[in-house]
């Protein structure tokens, strides 16, 4: 079943994507709620290649709650005696500020600078620092590590066409480099053994959005943390300008209170959360004194 907002899906940005997204529809002509929650389902309902359950339902209350407020701006009316709306010429230029938005958007390299904002968080002096990249594909963040001077393993579960072959191809890479100190292997991280409380620092690079099983793998990662370690993801921002990069592909991910909600529920704390450009980083960390252990 996909998830409804009113069944965990919350947050600033899905309430900002639905305001613009009801202009949309309607810029196609009037429409019902019901139709525009239709809409928004089969829209996004390309995301459940990678999780059942992943495209976006919206609930009634939060569809309405997006015509209220476009109703207060003018920028939609009720016709067919209030059963449906249509958009207004407040509507339609709100849609052109919104597409100068996604200009601006298309336009940025958001993808490196997540990546640099990542890297940035991580101990500027890396020495005998063991990092474990999670959903690694061909190790592109990984290496970037290896060459500061980080230890890292680089894991992925190749369990898309996409990766299928990452790993393999990663592997080639250090056999042509054999500089790095760095490793590759194909696993997942919830099946991990023998390496908990292990690592200075766990990231992961657009790779949480599409896990199967996010929080099950974030509870993972806070065991192969070590005590005081940080997990760093740099993943899509929920929004008009995670939408306009990377379109309903980006309702795969967190939304910013979901993942402050979700991170602190695992056990971690210091949750910073910092928005680049079409990209959310998120920091944690696992407590010196685990507290979840003190509690059993």
């Amino acid at each position: 079943m996909a998830m409804s907002i009113s069944e965990g899906r919350a947050g600033d940005g899905i309430q900002e994507f639905l305001e613009y997204y009801v202009l949309v529809v309607l810029d196609e002509g009037a429409s019902t709620k019901g139709k525009i929650i239709e809409v928004i389902q089969e829209k996004s309902s390309g995301n459940e290649q990678y999780r059942s359950g992943s495209a976006l339902r919206v609930a009634g209350e939060e569809v309405e709650g997006a015509i209220f407020v476009l109703l207060r701006k003018n920028c939609v009316k009720k016709s067919d005696g209030g059963r449906t709306f249509e958009i207004t010429d407040a509507g339609k230029k709100a849609l052109e500020e919104a597409s100068a938005i996604k200009e601006k958007t298309s336009g940025v390299h958001s993808k490196e600078e997540a990546v640099e904002k990542l890297i940035s968080l991580l101990d500027p002096c890396p020495p005998q620092k063991y990092v474990l990249d999670v959903g690694t594909g061909e190790g592109y963040l990984a290496f970037k590590l290896a060459e500061v001077g980080f230890k890292v393993l680089g894991i992925d579960s190749s369990d898309f066409d996409y990766s299928k072959d990452s790993v393999h191809k990663a592997n080639e890479k250090i056999n042509r480099e054999k500089s790095y100190d760095i490793e590759f292997r194909v696993a997942d991280v919830k099946e991990l053994v023998g390496v908990e409380n292990t690592f200075d620092y766990v990231v992961a690079s657009q790779a949480v959005h599409c896990m199967k099983d996010q929080s099950g793998c974030l509870e993972a990662i806070y065991r192969l943390l070590k005590r005081g370690g940080k997990f760093i993801s740099a993943d899509l921002l929920i929004g008009l300008r995670g939408f306009f990069a990377h379109g309903f592909h980006c309702f795969l991910a967190f939304s910013k209170e979901e993942w402050g909600r979700t991170l602190l529920e695992c056990g971690y704390t210091n949750v910073n959360i910092h928005e680049v450009n079409s990209f959310c980083v998120v920091e944690a960390q696992k407590p010196f004194a685990d507290q979840r252990l003190e509690k059993r």
